[in-house]
């Protein structure tokens, strides 16, 4: 059975904030790595290193607030499945960042994957990957 990376980052990210881990390890992949980085950008992690241990996992710091109860990342859900895949256009983010400005969606567009922000910028849509709260 072929488990899609993706999904699996997404609940290894929730079950960690819920244990209180200060890292968890998910398997390396191109498109988890570019998850990553947005997720980096966007200040929801403290930062990634690659496993010496293992070469195809990478290990990811959580980030907590300065008193250690509020977890950075609220939600994630991914939106886009193997089976199901959702796409949205340009007009579509407009109505997503007027209506829900504090979130963040990540999608995978012709030029790479990058938020609804850049995505905005650039003009163009794509695929909705996940959204984090």
């Amino acid at each position: 059975m072929v488990i899609n990376p993706l999904s699996k980052l997404y609940n290894q990210l929730i079950k960690g904030y819920e244990l209180k881990l200060e890292s968890i390890l998910v398997l390396k992949s191109k498109v988890v790595l570019a998850v990553l980085d947005i997720l980096l950008l966007e200040g929801f992690i403290r930062g990634y290193t690659f496993n010496t241990k293992s070469s195809n996992e990478i290990k990811v710091l959580l980030k907590y607030s300065l008193n250690g109860r509020e977890k950075a990342i609220r939600d994630i859900k991914g939106v886009s499945k193997p089976s199901r895949r959702f796409y949205v256009t340009t007009g579509d983010l407009w109505s997503f960042y007027w209506d829900l400005p504090f979130v963040c969606l990540v999608l995978s567009t012709s030029k790479g994957i990058m938020t609804s922000k850049e995505a905005l910028k650039n003009n163009i849509g794509g695929e909705l990957l996940c959204y984090v709260i």
